[in-house]
């Protein structure tokens, strides 16, 4: 069995970009006009030396960044669809290279604005009240104040970006065109594939034994051949860093990480801010307070599928081997439709245009992107990228996606684009709320104990995803991040067996790890992206109180969630939880979360 070409994928497989650019040659057009517009204002000084002035830079900075956002998603999405087609890759370069330029701009702005004194500026806001539509945008200046370099510091690291963002790009261009895995026989002996992708969500998670350990192997096999360049890549990221934060006078790495984000570097996602305290803190809790929960379930597991030994290939295999019912993308889009109706007609107006108007790119084919993502177009809509499976498991995680691509459209139509940098520390909470959803519809529409059994389990392997998988990534990079603050040098041997000794901690002896187990940081790009892997939990343990209390008092509390995703950027992420009426300042609401995940382990011994 061979994947398809992406000529070969049926058009209802495939998003519609032309809501983006009807054409490649309306992209030329437009790229043309922005590449224009930026190379003029890198010809000139800005000058913001009156309120007017100031307002007009702004908002023509704002068209500016709303016009390259459209023109660099279209080539970035063409790209997902066939990283190994020469014009993709013409067009993502060259997309590159307008981001370069553009990030240039936002630096000289940023610059341009910093260079005016506080009191200065405020002035300039009491003047001119047309400034407070981009009022998020400067208090972000705000907070770097005390973080800023000299100018010509800030533009040389403005035009080293794209070198910077180097080992991001080799790990996406090795794992999505380079790694190659050999194909495995499942139990009737039928060869199958094996890509990242399609094991992270569909084969680690298959009743068939057989297959998911040779898969596994498969994988560790393949990995094993690229451990070394893939730990240089990961060691450059992580040096870059500890640099970076030296340079902007950060105590850690990880404070720079948690609390430097400059409106200049990106429009989409923004830190927010929190203290290293609060993020180790949340990475004890999960560790200590969950572990004992799933060392439980890994138990039930063992006994439940009659294995001698529990493997890490294991780790996530079904209860319930026989049940694994197929679903349509259309009926799964259907349920997903429904599902969200609590969150009120608006929200699920949306929902059903993804389906009715094609946002989702669903198409398995050779050199697509190998992870799922959902995002979206400021100015057009929202878009997901999920090769359909075909399964329950396939229209949870599309729902996933979905929910981040919700977020994104109904910020984007509420936001200037330039305020609208998305918290880290909210951005999960949507995307796990539509799952928590479609679980919970599922369960009151289907009366089918088997079912219900089976959404408990899915639950857990969602938890498992967002609060153990990404915890124990975050706490690889805290422990990498502490050990490049001391000057230690990351080797492969060093990353792996760091990784090898969390996993050790956290499952006990209720899981055989093997030497494959320590090579699951070259599986995931989150280690390229900051501290990103812990706002999961956060996310998840807000969306898992929100669809409690959704269930509980209805639709005040659905359309008070969705007219915080409204907010978009222009609140920090704590603010945003307030505003939805959660406090994740401290440790409560995660506490909470942990809780129900304890009562669904014992739900799940109590069915069996």
């Amino acid at each position: 069995m061979s994947l398809i070409t992406r000529k070969e994928v049926p058009l209802e497989e495939t998003w519609n970009l032309a809501d983006i650019f009807s054409s490649d040659e309306e992209w030329e057009k437009s790229y043309s006009k922005v590449e224009l517009e930026l190379d003029e204002i890198l010809q000139k000084a800005i000058h913001l030396d009156s309120a007017k002035t100031t307002l007009e830079w702004l908002e023509r900075y704002d068209r500016l960044m709303e016009n390259f956002n459209r023109t660099s998603s279209y080539a970035f999405y063409k790209y997902s669809e066939d990283g190994t087609d020469p014009e993709n890759q013409t067009m993502v370069g060259r997309s590159q290279t307008l981001g370069k330029k553009s990030l240039n701009v936002s630096t000289n702005i940023v610059n341009q604005l910093l260079q005016l004194p506080k009191e200065k500026l405020t002035k300039y806001i009491e003047v001119e009240k047309g400034l407070l539509t981009y009022h998020r945008f400067l208090e972000k200046i705000e907070d770097l104040r005390d973080h800023s370099l000299p100018m010509e510091i800030e533009d040389l690291l403005a035009s080293l970006n794209h070198a910077l963002s180097t080992p991001n790009s080799i790990y996406l261009t090795v794992t999505a065109s380079d790694l190659k895995f050999e194909p495995v026989k499942d139990k009737s002996g039928k060869e199958v594939p094996v890509s990242l992708f399609m094991y992270m969500t569909q084969v680690e998670t298959s009743p068939d034994t057989v297959l998911r350990r040779n898969a596994y192997q498969s994988l560790s096999d393949g990995l094993e051949k690229y451990q070394h360049g893939l730990a240089q890549t990961l060691a450059s990221e992580i040096n870059k860093n500890v640099t970076i934060a030296k340079l902007r006078n950060y105590p850690t790495t990880m404070d720079y990480l948690l609390q430097y984000s400059s409106p200049a570097a990106n429009h989409f996602y923004a830190g927010d801010g929190v203290s290293t305290t609060f993020f180790e803190e949340v990475l004890d809790t999960f560790q200590q307070e969950l572990s004992p929960h799933m060392q439980r379930y890994a138990r039930l597991r063992k006994r439940q599928l009659g294995l001698e030994k529990l493997l890490f290939s294991d780790v996530k295999a079904p209860l319930d081997p026989e049940f694994d019912p197929p679903i349509s993308y259309e009926e799964a889009g259907e349920i997903i439709v429904e599902a969200v109706g609590v969150l009120g007609t608006e929200y699920q107006d949306q929902m059903r245009k993804v389906f009715t108007d094609r946002w989702v790119y669903r198409g398995d084919n050779v050199g697509r992107r190998m992870i799922a993502f959902g995002g979206g177009v400021h100015g057009v809509h929202g878009y997901s990228f999920y090769p359909w499976g075909g399964n329950l498991f396939d229209m949870l995680l599309l729902g996933h996606e979905l929910g981040h691509a919700l977020h994104f459209t109904l910020s984007s139509e509420n936001q200037k684009i330039i305020n609208n940098g998305q918290s880290l520390l909210f951005v999960e909470a949507p995307s796990t709320l539509v799952e928590h959803l479609i679980v919970n519809y599922l369960k009151e529409n289907r009366d089918d104990p088997r079912l219900h059994r089976w959404l408990n389990m899915y639950s857990m392997m969602s938890y498992h995803h967002n609060c153990v998988t990404h915890i124990l990534e975050a706490e690889l990079l805290r422990r990498l991040y502490k050990m490049a603050d001391q000057k230690i040098p990351l080797s492969t041997n060093l990353i792996s067996n760091t990784k090898g000794a969390i996993l050790a901690e956290f499952w006990g002896d209720t899981v055989d790890l093997d030497e494959g187990a320590k090579l699951t940081w070259m599986r995931q790009p989150h280690y390229y992206m900051g501290l990103y892997p812990f706002t999961y939990s956060i996310g998840t343990s807000a969306s898992t109180v929100i669809a409690d209390r959704i269930k509980k008092e209805g639709s005040t509390v659905a359309e008070k969630w969705t007219n915080v995703l409204k907010l978009g950027g222009s609140m920090s992420g704590l603010d945003l939880y307030q505003a939805a009426g959660l406090d994740m300042s401290n440790m409560v609401v995660i506490k909470h979360a942990i809780a129900h995940i304890g009562r669904i382990v014992d739900e799940l011994e109590e069915s069996f």
